[in-house]
């Protein structure tokens, strides 16, 4: 039992070291939102003119049919234009002919709005830097459901990681001690610290 504990213990850590690594760095900088650094930030407006096939369309009052509707739209602003997000929404006024297209993604988005009647979309994208990208993968933040399940798999190999550490720890008599009381003191400092952050 000990060696299959110990085999966990190992590939547990090894499969996510890099990711680990990664999440302790970035929650040092989500815990510090002063720190600026703005490398890579940048900022894009420009027009263009969108297909009129593409918007010869006879819209439906159901926003689900909408939004297969709108769909070939926002596939060609993909395709044309770069366009990135791994959430996609969008607000459409039939009254007004405006359709607005809204790409969120890590320390970003891209928004487009299409005047329906000249078919002449204004589009802008906004970047806010390295640093808010690192921090906005780590809360899983418009990321994608492939980054939220690599994250759940990161939590569960830490998990593992952690458990199996304490078993094999409580196998050690000479180490067991010790060990348990490293774990109770790092319990005290953790409701000390929440106790002295409410006052």
């Amino acid at each position: 039992m000990s060696r299959l504990f110990r085999t966990l213990h190992i590939y547990s850590s090894m499969l996510v070291l890099i990711l680990m690594i990664f999440f302790a760095i970035t929650g040092i900088t989500l815990n510090h939102p002063d720190w600026q650094w703005r490398f890579g930030a940048q900022t894009k407006e420009l027009q263009v003119q969108v297909p009129s096939t593409l918007l010869a369309v006879q819209w439906s009052d159901d926003e689900l049919s909408q939004a297969q509707q709108i769909q070939p739209i926002a596939d060609w602003f993909r395709q044309q234009h770069a366009v990135q997000g791994a959430v996609m929404q969008f607000n459409l006024d039939v009254e007004e002919g405006i359709l607005e297209l809204d790409f969120k993604q890590p320390a970003g988005f891209y928004n487009i709005s299409i005047d329906l009647a000249t078919q002449q979309a204004d589009l802008s994208h906004e970047f806010a830097g390295a640093l808010a990208l690192l921090n906005d993968l780590h809360k899983g933040r418009y990321a994608g459901q492939s980054w939220k399940w690599l994250i759940d798999i990161t939590a569960i190999c830490c998990l593992l990681f952690c458990l199996s550490g304490f078993y094999l720890l409580w196998r050690q008599p000479s180490r067991r001690r010790s060990g348990v009381n490293a774990a109770v003191f790092g319990v005290v400092c953790m409701l000390l610290a929440y106790v002295w952050a409410l006052h």
